[in-house]
C-alpha cells in the first residue's frame, strides 16, 4: 500500500482532537429522528457520509490539479515546496488556521455558514446529508494538510482516496462524540494532539522524499520514463 494514503487515514485518526473541537458542536447540534439509538446512529453515520463525500470531491479536484503539475513538469518542486509548508506549520502551530479568506472567498464561506445554519435542524435524510456535506466545506487547517497531501498524490483517483481515507480515520471519535454526547476524555485529547503533528510532519517529509525520487522502495520511487520519451546519453 501507498505510504501515503496510509499516512492519510492516521492523520485523521490523530486529528480527532482537532476535529471535535471545529466540528463536534454542529455534530452535536444536528437533531436526531428519533429517540432510539438506531435512530441516532442511522443520522450519525449519514451525516459523516456527508461529510467524507465532499472530502473525496475536493481530493478529486487537488489530485487533478497535482496531474496539471505533473504534465507540467512541475509537480516535483511544488511537491517539495508543499512539504516544507507542512513542516512549518507544525514549526509554527496553528500556521494553516492563520489563513484568512477575503474578498469574493469570504463572502462564500459566510453564506456556506448562513446555509448550515438554517439547514442545522432539519432531520430528513438528504438533509442531514447535505449538513454534513456543507460542513466537510468549512475551512479547516487540518483538512487543508490533507488536501495539499491529496494533489501531491497526481491523480484525481488517488487525490480524492486520500482524502476519503482521511475522512474515515476522523469517524471514530465524531461518532462516539454524537452517539454519547460528551466530550473524549482529557488524557485522550491531550495524546492525540501531541499524534497529530507527528503524522503531519511525517506526510511533509513523505511528500518531499517522494518529489527527490531517490529509489528508496513505496517511499521514494524512482522516476518512471513515459512511453517514447527519451533519455539523455551519456
Amino acid at each position: 500500500m501507498n505510504p501515503m494514503l496510509a499516512t492519510a487515514f492516521v492523520l485523521g485518526a490523530a486529528g480527532s482532537a482537532h476535529c471535535i473541537g471545529m466540528c463536534g458542536p454542529i455534530a452535536l447540534a444536528v437533531p436526531s429522528p428519533g429517540n432510539g439509538w438506531r435512530a441516532r446512529l442511522m443520522s450519525t453515520l449519514i451525516l459523516n457520509s456527508g461529510r467524507v463525500s465532499t472530502y473525496a470531491l475536493l481530493g478529486a479536484l487537488f489530485g487533478a490539479f497535482g496531474t496539471g503539475l505533473r504534465l507540467a513538469g512541475l509537480q516535483q518542486s511544488v511537491s517539495i515546496i508543499a512539504g516544507a509548508v507542512l513542516l512549518l506549520s507544525v514549526i509554527v502551530p496553528g500556521l494553516l488556521e492563520r489563513w484568512s479568506p477575503t474578498g469574493r472567498l469570504s463572502l462564500w464561506i459566510g453564506r456556506l455558514r448562513g446555509a448550515l445554519a438554517r439547514n442545522l435542524k432539519r432531520t430528513a435524510p438528504e438533509a442531514v446529508f447535505f449538513t454534513g456535506a456543507l460542513n466537510g466545506l468549512l475551512p479547516c487547517g487540518l483538512v487543508y494538510a490533507a488536501a495539499i497531501g491529496a494533489a501531491a498524490m497526481g491523480t484525481m483517483q488517488h487525490g480524492a482516496l486520500f482524502m476519503m481515507l482521511f475522512g474515515l480515520g476522523t469517524l471514530p471519535a465524531l461518532i462516539g462524540l454524537r452517539m454519547s454526547g460528551s466530550m473524549i476524555g482529557t488524557s485522550a485529547r491531550a495524546l492525540l494532539r501531541k499524534a497529530s503533528p507527528v503524522l503531519v510532519s511525517a506526510l511533509a517529509v513523505l511528500m518531499i522524499l517522494r518529489a527527490l525520487e531517490l529509489g528508496i522502495p513505496m517511499v521514494s520511487p524512482p522516476a518512471v520514463t513515459e512511453p517514447g520519451q527519451v533519455t539523455a546519453c551519456h
